[in-house]
């Protein structure tokens, strides 16, 4: 069994008072080891993370998301910068929170999305607040045109996170979307929503939700689930719901205009 506390405080108590200090070392890190239960480097490493981030503020989080988004592409490009500093003006940040802002875009790049999950808990599972960070979060990804699948992903474990429903992350990706696509595009993205809704073109809204409703109730993994499905089954299934639900909000938006 490793015991990370008490090695890391040996080894610098050794380096910066030699046996005396590592001595108190190994006492230190034995009291935090035995306290915090660590039996491992990466608990270790999860615990100084939480101690340094549990005080972060709302503003800040929201600001090391954008900079993990931005990372994810492979590098921070001008239009990701451009997109943080709009946000820094949506928010009318000046002096000090400004730089915060900053600062925290910054280390954002270098974070894991796991490492966020309970500040993102702790300041925007609120109603309404997903919403808020969502859609900033869209921002950063459309900064280059359209997002890369790792930033999906990176926004649908958010919404996850936060308890925000498949619809209403459907609902905010297509309101983010608006005004980023060519006519032909949206034609395009209507007609494969209806499509997959198993609807014609001339299908009034009511028609729709009801064949929306009919799928999801069909494909719904936790059906799946309850019959003894293999995990691969629910998988397949949950990313059908999700389809139908990201389509669903596609065809609403159209059809209601």
């Amino acid at each position: 069994m490793i015991w990370p506390a008490t090695i890391a405080c040996a080894v610098l108590g050794l380096a910066i008072a030699h046996i005396p200090g590592g001595l108190l070392g190994l006492l230190i890190g034995s009291i935090i080891d035995r306290n915090l239960a660590l039996t491992s480097w990466a608990q270790l490493r999860t615990g100084l993370w939480f101690k340094a981030t549990s005080a972060l503020d709302a503003q800040q989080v929201l600001f090391m998301l954008l900079g993990h988004l931005a990372k994810s592409t492979g590098r921070v490009t001008p239009e990701h910068i451009q997109a943080a500093r709009l946000e820094i003006q949506r928010l009318q940040l000046s002096g000090a929170r400004q730089k915060t802002a900053i600062a925290a875009f910054s280390q954002g790049k270098e974070c894991r999305l796991g490492d966020l999950h309970s500040s993102l808990r702790a300041h925007y599972s609120a109603h309404g607040y997903p919403e808020r960070l969502l859609l900033a979060g869209w921002r950063m990804a459309l900064a280059q045109g359209l997002p890369t699948a790792k930033q999906c992903r990176i926004l649908q474990q958010c919404a996850d996170v936060l308890g925000c429903s498949a619809e209403t992350f459907a609902r905010i990706e297509v309101q983010s979307m608006r005004g980023r696509m060519a006519p032909r595009m949206v034609v395009n993205e209507l007609d494969s929503a209806l499509q997959l809704l198993g609807v014609s073109r001339s299908a009034s809204l009511a028609q729709v939700k009801k064949s929306y409703r009919r799928q999801v109730s069909l494909h719904h993994p936790d059906k799946l689930i309850g019959a003894g499905a293999k995990p691969a089954q629910v998988q397949a299934a949950t990313e059908k719901t999700r389809a139908l639900h990201h389509a669903y909000a596609v065809a609403r938006k159209y059809l209601q205009r």
